[in-house]
């Protein structure tokens, strides 16, 4: 068979996609990393043309591979190839730069199984590919999916943090015999991403979407040059994507807090700073939503007027079977947007686990959802190890207090959600560990930037101190390229 040959029309599509971006003074080549993530859930062995979608996407995948041109590098992740019940089921064959064998061969072993959970895949797929030296190439995830996401994420915000890690980094979409609704989410990831989508309703129109996707990741701005008048200056050029500033800083540097903190129902003997961290005790219940929360910690500062981002990095012992930290805008304990980390035993259930969460408090009606990080499993727990290796708590805990947590807060428009990474930790295919939230919306501010540390509430099973050691709490302003 073969080899398959770009086409004329995909390449002058690419082109005009080029030039539709112009913003550099020259034309250059192009040498871009480029992560597939390709769909291995169960709907893939769905036929198109008597013929699987994943043999189809198989077989053309691996010819495309040997056409990535010199320079180019590549790598592969797949999901829902494990598991088929499991929203965690997403893995890193090839890291990018592997050769074309070994991830023709991967390729090759892919059998799809169950769900989709894009965005995860998302999430982890683009953290890793923004890591991958050096730096300043150009980078681009290509998602291929026959589907929706059916793990309760939301694949449209993972793909927006492509735009926010400080790379050049585009997320574009090829869908493959997909119904409206499924086509109106792929749509939004390609968006969201900074990417475009490609549409597919049988085995031709794959085989060509794979083509101009490929041309398009890889296109450099392509620009004619024009003679500038002798005496004319140049125009600076206006950066693309978001640009993220530093607004505040509080590395807890001295031996007391910075003036912009004042303390709500203080308690001095369950607080210190010193030695570069603000260490905190409790053993009392009640955080945000607490009447009066021991030591809370207020920004009394001003936040950017638009859009932010608040980074709070901390380590702690997690001895109490209920230990927890909590970050967001309080007004009262009726009304704020929070979210945090915990760390708790579910004793009933023989089960110890962290988690990240995120809870809109509206005038004493609350809704949560989180987000499952490790667990123990000793009976019935109600999720299982998301990414395994932990043989019990005390590897867990050793974990939480050598490897810090980094917590962010960010707020984009009238939504706000949260992002969560466990410094320094990766999962066993050598991915960073970050998980994502959903969002929640606030026409208003609900209140007063501020962070808290509490024991939670969990019967006679919580017992002892809670204590955490906060590093750092950094505030960046973003904004949109040449705002």
């Amino acid at each position: 068979m073969k080899r398959n040959v770009i086409s004329r029309h995909a390449r002058s599509i690419a082109v005009s996609v080029a030039i539709s971006a112009m913003t550099a003074t020259g034309a250059y080549a192009s040498a871009t990393d480029i992560l597939f993530i390709l769909d291995g859930s169960g709907s893939m062995w769905g036929q198109i043309d008597k013929i699987a979608k994943i043999t189809t996407a198989k077989e053309t995948l691996t010819k495309l591979i040997d056409d990535v041109p010199d320079g180019a590098r590549v790598g592969l992740m797949t999901y829902g190839t494990q598991s088929k019940e499991s929203c965690v089921d997403f893995r890193t064959l090839n890291e990018v730069g592997a050769s074309a064998e070994a991830i023709k061969a991967s390729i090759a072993d892919i059998k799809p199984l169950g769900k989709t959970p894009m965005g995860m895949s998302l999430s982890v797929g683009i953290a890793s590919l923004s890591k991958v030296e050096p730096l300043d190439r150009q980078k681009a995830v290509v998602l291929i999916s026959d589907g929706i996401e059916t793990c309760d994420s939301d694949p449209c915000t993972s793909a927006a943090m492509a735009k926010y890690l400080g790379v050049n980094m585009k997320v574009h979409v090829v869908g493959f015999d997909v119904d409206q609704e499924a086509k109106a989410q792929l749509q939004c990831i390609a968006n969201a991403g900074g990417g475009q989508y490609f549409n597919a309703d049988d085995t031709a129109g794959f085989n060509k979407a794979m083509e101009e996707v490929i041309e398009v990741a890889q296109a450099a701005p392509v620009v004619i040059a024009q003679v500038a008048p002798a005496a004319a200056e140049e125009a600076p050029a206006e950066p693309e994507g978001p640009v993220i500033t530093e607004f505040f800083r509080e590395d807890f540097d001295g031996e007391v807090l910075s003036d912009r903190f004042e303390i709500e129902n203080e308690n001095p003997d369950n607080y210190i700073v010193d030695g570069g961290v603000l260490t905190v005790l409790s053993t009392k219940f009640g955080t945000f939503d607490a009447e009066a929360p021991e030591n809370l910690f207020k920004y009394t500062g001003e936040l950017p007027r638009g859009d932010w981002d608040v980074e709070i990095q901390f380590t702690g012992e997690y001895t109490a079977k209920a230990d927890r930290l909590t970050l967001g805008l309080r007004k009262d304990e009726n009304n704020y947007i929070a979210t945090g980390h915990f760390g708790m035993l579910f004793s009933a259930a023989r089960c110890q686990k962290t988690e990240m969460f995120l809870t809109k408090m509206t005038k004493g009606e609350a809704d949560s959802h989180g987000r499952p990080m490790r667990a123990v499993k000793d009976g019935q727990c109600y999720h299982a190890k998301p990414f395994g290796g932990e043989a019990n708590w005390d590897v867990i805990q050793a974990d939480l207090l050598e490897k810090p947590i980094k917590l962010t807060f960010s707020k984009r428009g009238r939504a706000y959600t949260s992002k969560i990474e466990m410094v320094g930790f990766t999962d066993p295919d050598g991915n960073p560990y970050i998980l994502e939230s959903d969002k929640y919306t606030s026409l208003r501010s609900p209140g007063t930037l501020a962070f808290q540390v509490d024991r939670m509430n969990n019967s006679s099973y919580a017992s002892g101190e809670v204590l955490m050691m906060i590093d750092s709490l950094v505030i960046n302003e973003v904004k949109s390229g040449g705002q």
